[in-house]
C-alpha cells in the first residue's frame, strides 16, 4: 500500500546576513534525499514541509501547521542554535511538551541543536500525552536524536541527511519502523560513512570529542510507555 512520508522541518536562522548572506539552511540537504529516496510516483513518495520560528510561541504555532499534513508517518527535524537548555529561544521543556502534543503521526524527532542531549529531557517527548487538537491520549516519537556536546553545523548536517536518508527509505519499504532493533539498524547504516572517531564537537572546557561521544539517541519501540537509550547499543 502506498504510504507517503512527511518530513516536518522547523528551522531557526543559523547566521547573521552579515556573517552568511545566502542564509544555509537544511532544506537543499534534505531535499537532495527527496529526489534520491522518491523512484516512482506509483511507489510510497518523501515530501518535505517546512517552517520557520524563534520562540515558544512561534514554535507553537509551526508545529500546529507542520503537523497537520495528509501523510500519517512523519519525521520531524528541529533546528537552532542551543546551550542544553533552550534551541534558538525555544525551551527544551516546551519543545519536549509541544512535541508530545502533536505527536500522533510523528514517528521519529531530530533536534540539531548543540548539547541539547546533555539531559534527558528530550527523551520525555517520547511518552504520552494529550493530542492538541482532539484532546485524546497520543504517544510521542518512537526515536529520538540529538548532540550532548557542541557541534558544527555543517558536520552535523551532514548526519542528519544521512540519517534522514535511511530513516525515509526504510519507511518507504516497510510501511512502518517500530522494534528496536529495526531502529538501531537505521541509525547503525546512517553511520556507516561516518569515522565515529573523527573530532566532531566541543565540550564545555572546550577539549574536543569524538562524534560517538556526541551523539545520543532514544528508542520507544512501539507499544512500549518509555524509550531507553540507546547510544551504548547502537554504537558496539
Amino acid at each position: 500500500m502506498k504510504r507517503d512520508i512527511a518530513l516536518l522541518v522547523a528551522e531557526a536562522p543559523w547566521f547573521s546576513f552579515k556573517n552568511n548572506r545566502d542564509q544555509a539552511n537544511s532544506i537543499p540537504f534534505f531535499t537532495g534525499v527527496k529526489h534520491y529516496v522518491n523512484k516512482s510516483s506509483k511507489e510510497s513518495q518523501l515530501n518535505i514541509y517546512s517552517c520557520d520560528y524563534y520562540d515558544n510561541n512561534s514554535l507553537k504555532y509551526a508545529l500546529k501547521y507542520l503537523t497537520d499534513t495528509e501523510e500519517n508517518i512523519q519525521i520531524l527535524y528541529i533546528g537552532g542554535h542551543g546551550n542544553g537548555k533552550n534551541v534558538a529561544d525555544a525551551s527544551l521543556n516546551k519543545i519536549s511538551d509541544m512535541v508530545k502534543e502533536r505527536g500522533r503521526n510523528i514517528k521519529g524527532l531530530i533536534v540539531s541543536s548543540c548539547l541539547a542531549a546533555s539531559k534527558d529531557t528530550l527523551s520525555d517527548s517520547t511518552s504520552w500525552g494529550v493530542d492538541a487538537d482532539r484532546l485524546n491520549i497520543v504517544s510521542g516519537p518512537n526515536w529520538v536524536f540529538s548532540y550532548k556536546y557542541s557541534v558544527d553545523w555543517f558536520q552535523s548536517v551532514l548526519l542528519e541527511t544521512a540519517i534522514i536518508k535511511e530513516f525515509s527509505s526504510e519507511y518507504i519499504v516497510q510501511g512502518k519502523l517500530n522494534s528496536k532493533n529495526n531502529i538501531i539498524q537505521c541509525f547503525k547504516n546512517a553511520l556507516l560513512s561516518f569515522d565515529l572517531d573523527m573530532k566532531f564537537a566541543l565540550d564545555n572546557n572546550g577539549d574536543p570529542k569524538t562524534l560517538a561521544e556526541s551523539i545520543r539517541c532514544w528508542v520507544r519501540p512501539q507499544g512500549s510507555s518509555f524509550a531507553v537509550d540507546v547510544t551504548e547499543e547502537l554504537l558496539k
